[in-house]
């Protein structure tokens, strides 16, 4: 679009021109070439034009200038206006842009606001969450106190079997035995293998009840089978001794070996007495050294009496008093009052060990306070024959 200038410019041109021509034609080329190949033809429009220019009357002048000045305001009004409404166009859009920016801060104050609320809502529920986790720890260190108390003073109605079990041994210790029994009734029902087993030793001692040894079979078989060592150890002390059954060997070596496995250490030091004193063949069983050592080192002391014994004899290779005298003194101090008269036999010899008379005054002194005869008649020896004699103590390895 021209300017107003421009369009100034034209006007008075157009006042200069006092000729002008124009011609218009068509040009063709041909061009020709060998008969058969072909040929081309092309056409061009030509316009051209060309004026005469001449000064411009001085009487025009005036009327040209005032008319290239009217062209040229109004050309200048055009322009204004369109660059009016441009304006007033920019000016909306700036105005629709302003308006949509407010709209989206509205929006964005909506939004924060929103998630403000949020926020504390979430804080809030946090908070009692919190509350309630706190509430549930106090309700659960309560009922953990309070199963505490109930397993502790009434395990039997927690059905606690194996502690109900011990509440029936405490009952047994103390000797009330209709309770020890009543309770035994429950917890050996209730499936404690050891309950069961611990049953069994009252009705073969007749604790509470007429003895009835094929009773406590049963209940030491069945607490044997469910894996309760001990009850295993007491199965094969019937079958040894044939209390309500024939004696066998063979099968008291098997429930004694089952017992040591289970980590009962009377298990091991009886299979080993077994093995020892020939009662069964060795065959396919650990030694018998191997097994009064493990028992004695264990918490079957009295393996400790017959491991010394074995060690003195030589009967685990050659003679060891000195080792006899560790496993005898082992014993003594788990109140194996026969170990103490082995031990005090020892120190009144120095075989092993120091010679020490008063040392054996004291060991006899122990096993006779312990009940063992033995200590007591040689306590009475020493102080009669003013310490001139000795008879020497004999204990076999093999009983």
């Amino acid at each position: 679009m021209p300017t107003s200038s421009l369009v100034f410019e034209r006007c008075l041109e157009s006042f200069r021109k006092t000729r002008v021509e124009q011609t218009h034609g068509v040009e063709t080329d041909v061009k020709a070439q060998v008969k058969g190949q072909g040929g081309s033809l092309h056409r061009e429009r030509t316009d051209h034009e060309e004026a005469e220019y001449d000064e411009v009357p001085d009487d025009l002048m005036s009327d040209a200038l005032e008319e290239c000045r009217r062209q040229e305001q109004q050309q200048r009004g055009l322009e204004l206006e369109r660059a009016w409404t441009a304006a007033d166009q920019a000016d909306d859009r700036a105005r629709q842009a302003l308006d949509q920016a407010h709209d989206a801060q509205r929006a964005l104050r909506r939004a924060e606001a929103e998630q403000r609320r949020h926020e504390e809502t979430a804080l809030l529920l946090q908070e009692e969450l919190d509350g309630a986790r706190a509430q549930q720890r106090e309700v659960e260190l309560e009922l953990g106190e309070l199963r505490a108390t109930i397993l502790e003073r009434h395990p039997c109605t927690a059905e606690d079997w194996d502690r109900c079990g011990e509440q029936a041994l405490l009952a047994k210790r103390q000797g009330d035995y209709a309770r020890a029994h009543a309770i035994y009734v429950e917890a050996c029902g209730g499936g404690s293998a050891d309950a069961c087993g611990n049953w069994g030793v009252m009705f073969e001692h007749g604790l509470g009840v007429e003895p009835d040894v094929l009773e406590a079979r049963r209940l030491y078989a069945d607490a044997c089978e469910a894996d309760s060592a001990h009850a295993c150890a007491n199965l094969g002390a019937l079958y040894e001794h044939g209390r309500g059954t024939d004696r066998e060997p063979r099968k008291a070596a098997k429930f004694y070996d089952r017992a040591c496995d289970g980590g009962q250490m009377q298990g091991c030091a009886r299979l080993g007495q077994l093995l020892a004193t020939g009662a069964i063949r060795a065959e396919g069983w650990p030694s018998a050294g191997e097994l009064l050592d493990r028992a004695c080192s264990g918490d079957f002391p009295r393996a400790c009496l017959w491991k010394g014994a074995r060690e003195l004899e030589g009967l685990e290779g050659e003679r060891r008093a000195t080792r006899a005298a560790e496993s005898f003194a082992r014993g003594c101090e788990h109140e194996v009052f026969e170990a103490c008269v082995q031990l005090g036999r020892l120190h009144e010899l120095g075989d092993g060990v120091a010679e020490d008379s008063t040392r054996a005054a004291k060991l006899y002194r122990r096993a006779c306070e312990g009940g063992e005869s033995r200590g007591c008649a040689a306590v009475e020896r020493l102080s009669r024959a003013g310490e001139q004699s000795y008879e020497p103590i004999e204990l076999s390895a093999r009983r």
